[in-house]
């Protein structure tokens, strides 16, 4: 009779930690790290919703019935509020847009290492 394989698998698709003993590996008192499992990370939770239908509420009266996404509504908000003048949403609307201003690396004497050079 052959040995049965456990064939389990854990959210990342292999065996790591699937293993009966590596609970027992632990220290005594201690706890595995619950924050590194998605199913806890706010970010996975935000683009999860990000794709769900926004309820007609929260957007504008001309967008009504136009099947806007959560991610639909909050980008064109952001593009009425910079419109209207609100410079807070300029640097957020300009990353999104062209990317963050890559900055050298500076070593002594204030001679510079390494810059990474974009052709535009």
């Amino acid at each position: 009779m052959a040995k049965e394989k456990n064939e389990q698998l854990n959210n990342n698709g292999n065996r790591r930690g699937m293993s009966p003993k590596s609970r027992e590996n632990l220290r005594k008192g201690h706890k595995p790290n619950k924050r590194a499992s998605l199913e806890f990370s706010i970010t996975v939770a935000l683009r999860k919703l990000s794709l769900e239908a926004c309820p007609e509420r929260f957007l504008e009266p001309e967008d009504y019935g136009k099947g806007f996404t959560w991610r639909d509504a909050v980008a064109k908000r952001i593009w009425i509020e910079a419109a209207k003048g609100n410079y807070r949403v300029y640097p957020e609307l300009l990353d999104r847009i062209d990317g963050k201003v890559l900055q050298p690396i500076g070593g002594e004497d204030g001679e510079i290492i390494f810059r990474v050079i974009q052709d535009r």
